[in-house]
């Protein structure tokens, strides 16, 4: 006898941040990274272990495809955070914590950049562009860059503290109100928390 439908078809789990999910992998790997493993999806809070995996194989492979920063920016992220371990190691201070560390890897940055660009510092037709449409802020062109920087440090600090106790993360899986907390919070929020200074016993 057929077992009565207990629920609507394609109802179940939702398909998650990278759609419905239908090939499966089995694999073994070591103790330490399955802890590793364990230890994020506890500290994000808002994934499964599988999802958790799933999202961290997706962000290497579009790396290696080249989907999610042009070459030369991955170039640039490296070697600023060469610079900023080296010149760390020889102050014994975080740049987030010392002023006289933060002043010169700003100074090492600029070398860097100075010596990998090309050309003379002409503004784009896109930037006068811009500009032109009001003529009374003469310091657009000259301050793009603070402008920029400016918007990202607002973007870093706009998301509130993320759900942490058990009800609210089941609301916020629901996706209304009173627990919003979208996808694109978190990386933000995560970033923002890196760059407090730790803490000091």
């Amino acid at each position: 006898m057929k077992r009565p439908r207990t629920r609507a078809p394609g109802a179940g789990r939702p398909p998650g941040e990278l759609g419905i999910k239908r090939a499966t992998l089995s694999l073994r790997l070591p103790t330490r990274i399955q802890a590793e493993l364990v230890a994020a999806k506890e500290k994000n809070k808002r994934r499964s272990l599988s999802e958790e995996i799933l999202i961290r194989l997706n962000s290497t492979l579009a790396r290696d495809r080249g989907e999610d920063r042009p070459r030369h920016i991955r170039a640039l992220s490296e070697v600023v955070a060469r610079l900023a371990l080296a010149l760390e190691g020889r102050t014994k201070r975080s740049w987030v914590e010392d002023r006289y560390t933060q002043q010169q890897l700003s100074k090492a940055i600029d070398l860097f950049l100075y010596t990998y660009s090309r050309g003379e510092a002409v503004v784009p037709p896109t930037i006068s562009a811009a500009a032109s449409r009001d003529p009374a802020d003469t310091f657009f062109a000259d301050r793009l860059g603070e402008s920029i920087a400016g918007g990202i440090i607002s973007l870093l600090q706009m998301p509130p503290k993320p759900p942490e106790t058990e009800e609210e993360i089941r609301l916020m899986k629901q996706g209304n109100r009173p627990i919003y907390y979208p996808e694109s919070w978190w990386g933000p929020w995560q970033l923002e928390q890196d760059l407090k200074p730790r803490k000091r016993k």
